[in-house]
């Protein structure tokens, strides 16, 4: 009986060992100990502590399948004879609590599944398949060794005789004892490339070299427009040629375009004649473009103011024809600032 029993350890031990590769963690537990078997009345046997192995190989955190063996002589009552008992179990067991863990934790589990029963009393040999159930507490002294303790029913299917089985032992885990260390948190993704990781970009595919906002928004982009306009004058003259027509409207455009903005229309003359006279005739020029500003494009009256200067800022020499012809004019400049 104990050659068998050192067998079935030493099976035990090599199926563990052909399933771990060396130094892998592999969810295996070994179980020994002593069983108090509580047999039926019917089989006139005396109830008797032998020793069992077992095998468990954890599915999962909470499931386990389970190989268990036990194996004795048993005194028979009223007898001076032995019967050899041998009982072979496989099942699954379901704990709770987890495999992970420190030291000194408890962890309650049920156990079911179907066996055999193999009873030799010399004479007769009795073979019965059994369906056990049962539950135990598995106390985890360290996070791999523990010990075990369980109450189990067997039920022959055979002979409808049932029998109790009270286990105690160790075991010794060579499965993972700790959590997978966290993984790093992935680096933040920035898929546009504008500063602003995707899980607080607001404007997703924003074009390369494009200034955002704190939300990868484009900011506004600061522009400058502007315009100038230039008319001249015939000599001691105040009516606008056609030909200046068309930059008068452009002006027009530009201020509705820009409606807040104000202009200074600037009048000016040449130095021939009275300098008082060309006063006059500086500030009638301008009024003569405001009028085309507001009459004929709807510019309003407040936003230009007519200004003239007379002859006292030339732009060439009033010594030649066509230095006078360049300073006889009237002049309106802008520039803005503006976001787009």
């Amino acid at each position: 009986m104990k050659k068998r029993m050192l067998a079935g350890l030493g099976a035990l031990v090599t199926a563990a060992s052909l399933a771990m590769p060396a130094g892998a963690e592999v969810p295996i537990t070994l179980n020994a100990g002593f069983t108090q078997w509580g047999f039926d009345g019917d089989r006139r046997l005396e109830d008797d502590a032998t020793p069992w192995l077992g095998l468990e190989y954890a599915i999962s955190d909470q499931w386990a399948a389970e190989i268990f063996y036990s194996e004795d002589d048993v005194d028979r009552d009223g007898s001076p004879f032995t019967a050899e008992v041998t009982t072979w179990q496989v099942g699954a067991l379901y704990y709770g609590g987890s495999y992970i863990g420190e030291g000194n934790r408890v962890r309650p589990f049920a156990s079911m599944g179907l066996g055999e029963l193999d009873l030799d009393y010399g004479v007769a040999d009795s073979v019965e398949t059994t369906a056990h159930a049962g539950a135990g507490l598995r106390w985890m002294l360290t996070p791999r060794f523990g010990a075990r303790v369980e109450a189990r029913l067997l039920h022959s299917l055979d002979e409808g005789e049932n029998d109790f089985l009270f286990n105690a032992g160790v075991n010794y885990y060579f499965g993972k004892v700790s959590a997978p260390a966290a993984a790093a948190p992935a680096a933040p993704v920035d898929s546009d490339g504008d500063g602003v990781v995707d899980g607080r970009d607001k404007c997703p595919g924003t074009p390369a070299g494009t200034r955002v906002d704190a939300d990868g928004c484009p900011l506004p982009v600061e522009k400058i427009a502007s315009i100038k306009l230039k008319v001249n004058f015939d000599f001691d003259s105040t009516e606008v040629k056609e030909r200046y027509f068309s930059d008068i409207r452009e002006l027009a455009e530009f201020l509705k375009r820009f409606n807040d903005l104000q202009v200074e229309v600037e009048g000016h003359t040449d130095s021939i004649g009275p300098e008082a006279y060309n006063q006059g005739l500086s500030e009638r020029r301008a009024k003569a473009v405001v009028e085309l500003l507001v009459n004929q494009h709807g510019i309003t009256a407040s936003r230009l103011k007519p200004v003239g200067y007379g002859e006292s800022r030339p732009v060439a020499s009033n010594d030649t024809k066509a230095g006078r012809a360049e300073n006889r004019r009237v002049m309106a400049t802008l520039e803005v600032e503006y976001t787009d």
